[in-house]
């Protein structure tokens, strides 16, 4: 339980480093979720930081939304997990299937997500993409894809943390 609380307390100290906390849209994280969404060919791709109890949207592709409880979405659960979490029938399954996003608009029949990891380790959000359809599990290319997708994020997230924290400093 302490380890947990630690760990939450490293992760919100990362997410608020980043100094990208309710900023508005940026073409450079922008093109991360057109780009999921596209390889994908799927309607919604996500950008996530989760922050605390919240889960804080910084691009989206297909919906419109810029923070939601954390533990009303998935990418909770994709952060701190190997490689990416795949769900491709959250109706049926126990981890997802009472949440608000699978039983009310916008129906999510499909998820997936890659952490955003820091060159810390400390995983900060994910990078997603969400169908309205159930589908079958992702292709290895595209999982690849996806993951690397989530590291060139993650990095570009770290560049702006490092820009923001020496506009701090000054």
């Amino acid at each position: 339980m302490l380890k947990n609380l630690l760990h939450e307390h490293r992760r919100s100290l990362a997410v608020k480093g980043l100094g990208v906390l309710d900023t508005p849209a940026e073409p450079s994280f922008d093109r991360f979720v057109n780009e999921a969404a596209s390889a994908f060919n799927a309607p919604i791709a996500l950008l996530s930081l989760i922050h605390n109890e919240d889960q804080w949207f910084k691009a989206t592709h297909g919906l419109a939304l810029s923070c939601i409880p954390r533990d009303s979405g998935f990418c909770g659960h994709a952060i701190d997990h190997e490689g990416a979490l795949e769900c491709c029938d959250p109706q049926n399954d126990p981890r997802f299937a009472h949440l608000s996003v699978v039983t009310g608009d916008p129906f999510i029949r499909y998820y997936i997500g890659a952490p955003l990891r820091m060159l810390s380790g400390i995983d900060v959000g994910a990078l997603c993409v969400v169908d309205t359809i159930t589908r079958s599990p992702a292709s290895a290319d595209q999982r690849a894809y996806l993951l690397g997708l989530a590291r060139q994020a993650a990095m570009v997230l770290e560049g702006r943390g490092d820009l923001w924290r020496a506009g701090a400093a000054a």
